[in-house]
């Protein structure tokens, strides 16, 4: 019998002011549980900001075997899975292009390999391929996807295979939701300062990115990512899309909630932009917009 999540504030419905940001924070599997908890929260109740324009609205605990059951993880990851498994089967020409510019080396004479198939070549398990560490040369981003050089091939999405393995039936999941009136340049201070704690206490590694223990949304549209698979409500069933408030706000705005749907889960499309068209990932396009900003760049899409 599999385990409900543990609602322990109840998340209070959409904001309706213009200036609001839902963020979620939660903690990966390894992230040492309560010993993270601790410093996160200071951060945030030890912050310099206005008064009301910071607070914690959500919070909860969600098994490992409520993870399994639901395949959230994989939901929640399924393009950087798709292109872990694939690898250069699913570049764009716009990926390839990019990825030539940056490692200088013809992207048909690349021996570009997903991270499932890096496993099986390297003779590497998924927390030593996870581990990873190269130079930032090495290091190559693109519409969300990562790859990184080593040993003459490119491995596609390094992380995917641990952070698929890494959820179990005896991991839990601490998630909040942040609600913040404060430009995300601050936002991103307080996920600065509670890295900076970690590695005080011995928490982060040296070279280990804060990403590594906590996960936070970098956007409207990645909230709303977020909301499909750690929103709950006390009835343990998810919050209701309408009740997220980006959502919402994309809703009364005369916005198809499938056409919403679509792309968070296929984010990679053109847009029309004053330059021309150009090829982003909405998810990476919109990171750090205000609500307004990230629709005026969703109905711009083509």
């Amino acid at each position: 019998m599999f385990e409900q999540p543990t609602i322990i504030i109840p998340y209070p419905g959409p904001s309706r002011a213009p200036d609001v940001q839902d963020i979620f924070i939660y903690l990966r599997p390894e992230s040492n549980g309560v010993r993270v908890e601790g410093p996160l929260l200071k951060s945030i109740r030890d912050y310099p900001a206005p008064n009301d324009s910071l607070k914690i609205i959500y919070m909860a605990s969600i098994p490992g075997s409520f993870l399994i059951k639901h395949k959230i993880i994989e939901e929640h990851y399924s393009l950087k899975v798709r292109f872990a498994v694939h690898g250069r089967d699913l570049f764009t020409p716009t990926m390839r292009r990019v990825f030539e510019d940056y490692f200088q080396i013809p992207f048909n004479e690349a021996d570009i390999i997903g991270s499932f198939e890096a496993l099986k070549r390297l003779n590497y398990t998924y927390e030593e391929l996870f581990h990873l560490w190269l130079p930032e040369k090495d290091l190559f981003t693109i519409h969300g996807q990562t790859v990184k050089r080593f040993k003459g091939i490119f491995i596609v999405n390094y992380d995917i295979p641990a952070l698929v393995h890494k959820n179990n039936n005896r991991t839990n999941i601490f998630v909040i939701i942040l609600r913040s009136f404060l430009p995300y340049s601050e936002n991103h201070k307080i996920m600065d300062l509670t890295g900076k704690s970690l590695s005080e206490q011995g928490l982060l590694s040296e070279h280990m990115p804060l990403s590594y223990i906590l996960h936070y949304s970098k956007g409207p549209f990645e909230q709303i990512l977020d909301g499909l698979g750690y929103a709950y409500t006390r009835e343990e069933k998810h919050a209701a899309l309408p009740s997220l408030s980006f959502f919402a706000y994309l809703l009364e705005r005369g916005c198809v909630r499938e056409d919403i749907l679509d792309a968070i889960h296929n984010p990679i499309m053109n847009f029309s932009t004053e330059t021309g068209i150009a090829e982003e990932n909405l998810l990476c396009f919109t990171a750090e917009k205000s609500f307004e900003e990230a629709y005026q760049l969703f109905e711009s899409r083509i």
